[in-house]
């Protein structure tokens, strides 16, 4: 039996396996380790820091060298160099021609801050690292070159109108001889705008002279195009074409076909097209005894303003459209079938009453006083009558009324012209129809777009309030602005013209604004020489007429007694000035002092008026 003392710990008495001794944590050993490694990291750290300070070694701007530079002195030789650079001056070369470019004009000017932020901001750790190691990278930053733009647009607006050129669509025409010719498309071309801002961007590696650019355009409608269409009138000509009507057949004649023969032009395409209009005359001279032309609905209002619809009706007769579209698109169908059937009006009573249309919400009246312009006024008058403008829908004059020439029967008369002169052209007068038609749509509360007073006051317009229209410009244009379509009706008499237009009123309320004339110009008369007169003739080309003044019109429009808009314009009448027309001078009567009976060119005429004509203003022509 083994006895235990006290002294020996129990647990060491009861363990079997043998005591370990514990050896000492090797701190120092690591130390030094740490010290090792963080040295050199320390100092390629050090050497790698971004002090913001200055430009690496090897950095070049533009072929300038930088390196080791402040960002100030950086700055200062870089902006040295471009304005260098911009001092041998900017010139675009477009072919033979050269336009030269002021670069004051356009404040052209180089860069630099940029370039240096560059030249800093595009070194990494380790470029930094091994420039400071004396391990050099060269590096080369790109100078770019600014400017005002809209001065630069103003500058080279003459550069690219030289080298734009317009490309021309293929057209067909025909001879007198019945002969069809296709003028051939042309490309055009555009300067290369985006390649010419970059190139003056790196002037100085693109400069000082730019060749300009051009990128080809090609025209909307390409000869192929044309060709094919004036190849499908040629074909459609020279065949035979028999009709055929159950068991009635007969020969087109050759000059039906003929002059059936055409081309629809868009902006965009060409196509051979077949004329009804020639082809309903002659089927009518044929089958004229079964045939009955249709009648559209019309619209016309009575004593108290209200609208009403006189039926339409169908009509019967050869289906012309059938036919033509066939042969549009088979023009050598030797045989083609044809059928009589209906002919529906192009604006049914159905169609006529599911307008809404009510009453007159707007009319107008001007008078006239007859000449050749009143055959002008009731021509368009006829052509605009029945008009039917949609709901929202914007309406021009021009687009409503085409082009006035005589072949529409339009005739020549006066109208003003350049300078304020009257002078004949086909279509005067239709700018009475403008005013009366602005007038109505004025009354109706129709937004207005595009309207411009005549160039002198007129008295039977009211002052500001009226419009006058030519063909190309100026232009009258409204848009229907109400949830209701507007049918325009025109009535002429030995008086004058009424416009009207009908609608549904949707609760609409005009109230007119007319301001009083002011800053009146006094009208003069003006001499001017004519040789072709006799010497010491006079005549009167041109009547004194109304003095020039400012005017200010406008209105308010309510729907159901709510303001929805009000509007004010002002306009500048010029003076009606007279012209008289006066012969060679008379010769010297002796001893006069070699007097004349006249006062010539150039001298003081009445309310001191001088033969220049200065004071008046130059206008497109337009009708009156």
């Amino acid at each position: 039996m083994r006895v235990y003392r006290f002294e020996d710990p129990i647990e060491e008495s009861l363990d079997p396996r043998p005591k370990r001794t514990r050896r000492p944590f090797p701190f120092r050993w690591l130390l030094v380790v740490a010290v090792v490694v963080a040295v050199p990291v320390g100092v390629v750290l050090f050497l790698g820091r971004d002090t913001g300070s200055s430009i690496p070694a090897g950095t070049s701007i533009d072929g300038v060298a930088v390196g080791d530079m402040t960002i100030q002195q950086a700055r200062t030789v870089v902006r040295a160099h471009g304005q260098e650079v911009v001092a041998r001056g900017l010139v675009f070369v477009a072919g033979q021609n050269h336009f030269q470019i002021d670069p004051a004009a356009i404040s052209l000017r180089p860069n630099a801050a940029a370039a240096v932020a560059l030249a800093q901001a595009d070194v990494g750790f380790i470029d930094r690292v091994k420039g400071r190691l004396g391990f050099v990278t060269h590096r080369e930053i790109p100078l770019k070159y600014v400017f005002n733009t809209a001065a630069y647009a103003k500058a080279t607006l003459p550069v690219r109108q030289a080298v734009s050129i317009a490309p021309h669509s293929a057209s067909v025409s025909t001879t007198e001889a019945g002969t069809y010719l296709v003028t051939p498309a042309v490309n055009g071309q555009l300067p290369k705008v985006g390649e010419m801002r970059a190139a003056v961007h790196d002037l100085g590696t693109s400069g000082p002279q730019i060749p300009v650019g051009v990128r080809v355009v090609s025209p909307l409608i390409p000869t192929a195009i044309a060709s094919a269409a004036v190849a499908s009138a040629r074909t459609f000509v020279k065949t035979r074409h028999i009709v055929a009507l159950e068991e009635d057949s007969h020969v087109v004649p050759s000059d039906v076909t003929r002059r059936a023969a055409g081309f629809k032009t868009t902006v965009k395409s060409i196509r051979f097209s077949i004329g009804r209009g020639v082809l309903r005359g002659y089927f009518s001279r044929i089958y004229g005894k079964n045939e009955r032309p249709a009648r559209d609905a019309v619209f016309v209002t009575n004593s108290a303003g209200k609208a009403r619809i006189i039926a339409g009706h169908n009509g019967r007769g050869v289906d012309v459209d059938a036919l033509a579209q066939l042969w549009e698109k088979t023009p050598d169908l030797k045989i083609a079938p044809i059928t009589v059937g209906v002919r529906e009006p192009g604006l049914t009573t159905e169609e006529a009453r599911n307008l809404g249309v009510k009453q007159i919400v707007g009319q107008f009246f001007t008078p006239y006083n007859g000449g050749a312009r009143v055959t002008n006024i009731k021509r368009a008058a006829e052509i605009l009558d029945q008009f039917i403008l949609p709901a929202h829908a914007t309406f021009s004059l021009n687009d409503a009324l085409g082009e006035r020439t005589l072949q529409r029967g339009f005739v020549e008369a006066p109208m003003i012209g350049e300078k304020n002169i009257l002078k004949d052209s086909v279509g005067g007068g239709v700018s009475q129809v403008a005013t009366t038609t602005f007038n109505a749509a004025f009354f109706s509360g129709l937004k207005l777009i595009a309207h411009t007073p005549h160039s002198f006051w007129i008295s039977r317009y009211p002052m500001g309030r009226e419009a006058t229209v030519s063909w190309g410009d100026p232009q009258l244009i409204f848009k229907n602005n109400w949830d209701a379509p507007i049918v325009i009706l025109t009535h002429t008499n030995d008086a004058g013209i009424t416009v009207q237009f009908l609608s549904d009123p949707l609760g609409r309320k005009v109230v007119a604004v007319e301001g009083k004339p002011y800053s009146y110009t006094k009208a003069k008369v003006i001499r001017q020489r004519d040789p072709s007169l006799a010497p010491g003739e006079a005549k009167v080309k041109q009547g004194k007429g109304s003095d020039g003044f400012h005017i200010k019109y406008g209105r308010r429009v309510y729907k159901d007694g709510k303001l929805i808009s009000q509007e004010m314009w002002h306009w500048r009448y010029a003076p009606e000035d007279g012209i008289i027309l006066v012969g060679p001078k008379l010769p010297a009567q002796g001893g006069g002092g070699g007097a004349t009976t006249d006062g010539g060119a150039g001298a003081s005429t009445t309310d001191g008026a001088t033969t220049d004509g200065s004071g008046a203003s130059t206008v497109p022509a337009s009708g009156t």
